[in-house]
């Protein structure tokens, strides 16, 4: 038995559907990723027949009778609980299995009506089952086109965190200096500091900083160059965070540097990392000890100006 669920479906898609059918056969042959991205693009504009059972028997008896009386596809009632029909492969993994026309379903597929789903319904039912599903399988029998839904990842309070953190220091921050000009240097405080973090963590986790957990010190200490000392906060400080941040301001180049001193794998490990204008991170091996950094970061952005 055909059941729909909007009148509106496969009769009014046929022309997409033989073109995704053509595009199957390709597939067959071999297909590039790009090429796989666009059939399953094109995919989401149709819906699929779907082999399903109907747990109440009453349910099945009133669609059918319904179906007797108008010899029309039945529309699906509202309180009707459909299941969809699963087929396992070689690896006892499970999949949904749909189809492009009805054509394509077997003689027996082992349900008591079919429905219509869109792709995109297909895979939010594979992916939010209760039970593992691996995926949804187009035509199985035939073209055997496999989509398995990307699993969200579950990040822990303590990876946010970090996130949050390198998110700031690596990126955000340092994107900030090198596309704004001298004024906006010497306005940076503690305020912009926390602000930068707090956007992070907007209806997410608590934040676990204060405007008092960032020292900043604009500092005027060669004739060539103007420098800021931000001392990050010691709270979240895991492996690739910051502990300190330098940021510089050659006046004869008139362009800003971005320096961090940032936590090791181990315990006291401290490496030197500079980020260049371009995003891009050069580790610059072990940070120099604490009462040094400042006049060797000073030398070396001295001496980056000085080579060119």
């Amino acid at each position: 038995m055909k059941v729909e669920r909007n009148r509106n479906t496969m009769a009014d898609n046929q022309t997409q559907i033989k073109e995704i059918e053509q595009l199957l056969e390709e597939y067959k042959k071999g297909m590039t990723p790009e090429q796989s991205h666009e059939l399953v693009e094109k995919m989401r504009q149709v819906r699929f027949i779907v082999p399903v059972t109907f747990p109440k028997d009453e349910t099945l008896a009133a669609m059918q009778a319904e179906l007797e009386r108008t010899g029309q596809p039945v529309k699906l009632p509202k309180d009707a609980k459909p299941v969809p029909v699963l087929i396992q492969n070689p690896n006892k993994e499970h999949f949904l299995a749909v189809y492009t026309t009805l054509a394509q379903l077997p003689k027996e597929h082992y349900s008591n009506g079919v429905i219509e789903m869109t792709f995109d319904a297909c895979m939010n039912y594979a992916k939010n089952a209760k039970s593992p599903v691996y995926g949804v399988v187009v035509n199985p029998f035939s073209n055997n086109f496999v989509v398995r839904p990307r699993k969200e990842q579950q990040v822990t309070p303590a990876q946010f965190h970090l996130l949050a953190r390198k998110n700031v220091e690596y990126v955000l921050f340092p994107h900030s200096i090198y596309t704004k000009d001298k004024e906006y240097f010497d306005s940076i405080n503690a305020e912009v500091l926390y602000t930068f973090f707090k956007d992070q963590y907007q209806n997410k986790l608590q934040m676990p900083y204060t405007e008092n957990d960032f020292e900043v010190m604009q500092l005027g200490i060669d004739p060539k160059l103007d420098m800021i000392h931000i001392s990050m906060p010691a709270k979240k400080l895991d492996q690739g965070a910051c502990i300190r941040i330098y940021v510089t301001w050659h006046k004869d180049a008139d362009k800003p540097g971005y320096y961090m001193i940032v936590r090791g794998e181990k315990k006291g490990d401290r490496k030197l990392i500079y980020i260049h204008d371009n995003g891009r991170t050069e580790d610059l091996g072990e940070a120099p000890v604490e009462s040094t950094e400042m006049q060797q970061i000073m030398n070396l952005e001295l001496e980056r100006y000085a080579a060119n």
